[in-house]
């Protein structure tokens, strides 16, 4: 089964990395001085210290995925809009689109940009980042959990690309209720992702302090009476769990703290912030989500 990855940063070179490993046909979509690199010399891949060096497709032209059977969306959700009118000209209606995007939107928009095809919603736990182009390095985790989002003809080859996961290594697993996983997924981001960007500290260290875990806590609290008022089944206890499996955690640079060090456009707008505009239209105070995305813009603007 063919593969393709239509975003070729960390996540889609790690994941397209293993799966290439473990013998499958995967294609990239990368651009730049990243993709001239992998095209010339190969990938470079570290995963628990080990580096390997692949020979994989990459190419900045988007037919060279349109003989795959699934494309996995891996771009940051601030691309998602320019990478769907990409893809337009090569998805067909027996493919299957999985998205791999932080926040909760994505699934709906890749629905909306290709009517009738399947969409699968995806979320990954993963250390990950382009040390430099060429070269990505996983750090920490990397489990994936997959849900269907629409049914259509590619939803058949969900159960055999859960099987191509983890047959390359990684932990993969079907979620029955798509909006749930990516909302608890939401609630690591809310608590998580711009805290470590403003304070520049690892996630396990603010999770360890009570000054820091206090706001933590109640960004990801705003962020359940939010799902809870949009009918999504997540309650505060998820918000217990991703504490401890915080404590737990190697020292993971998040991605909101690697597009601030590389001068980015975060993903502010699709985590906190959208906690705050559903908030908003459902009259729920989310001021600290609300201060949290302020204190990243104003970083964004530095």
């Amino acid at each position: 089964m063919r593969i393709g990855f239509a975003g070729a940063g960390a996540v889609g070179c790690h994941y397209g990395s293993k799966l290439k490993q473990a013998g499958d046909d995967v294609v990239l979509l990368a651009r730049g001085a990243h993709l001239q690199v992998i095209q010339k010399q190969g990938l470079q891949h570290e995963s628990e210290g080990r580096q390997k060096v692949l020979q994989i497709e990459a190419s900045d032209d988007v037919h060279a995925l349109s003989s795959c059977k699934v494309i996995v969306i891996s771009c940051k959700m601030t691309g998602l809009p320019a990478m769907l009118e990409t893809l337009k000209p090569v998805v067909k209606p027996d493919m299957l689109l999985v998205t791999m995007q932080n926040g909760v939107e994505a699934p709906d928009l890749v629905s909306t940009a290709f009517p009738g095809v399947a969409v699968v919603a995806g979320t990954a736990f993963i250390g990950a980042r382009v040390e430099r182009p060429g070269f990505v390095i996983h750090s920490a985790a990397g489990g994936i959990r997959l849900g269907i989002w629409r049914e259509g003809l590619g939803a058949q080859l969900l159960p055999l690309l859960l099987e191509r996961f983890n047959a390359a290594d990684v932990p993969a697993r079907k979620d029955d209720d798509a909006a749930a996983m990516l909302w608890r997924k939401l609630l690591w981001n809310c608590g998580f992702n711009a805290m470590t960007a403003i304070t520049r500290r690892f996630a396990k260290d603010i999770a360890a302090s009570d000054d820091t875990l206090l706001y933590i806590r109640r960004a990801m609290l705003e962020a359940v009476d939010v799902a809870l008022a949009l009918d999504v089944s997540i309650d505060a206890s998820d918000i217990d769990k991703h504490v401890e499996v915080t404590l737990a955690m190697g020292p993971v640079k998040t991605s909101m703290w690697q597009d601030i060090e590389a001068g980015h456009k975060t993903e502010v707008d699709f985590i906190n912030g959208y906690v705050v505009r559903m908030g908003n239209e459902q009259g729920i105070d989310t001021q600290t989500n609300h201060m949290l995305t302020t204190f990243i813009h104003a970083i964004e603007m530095a």
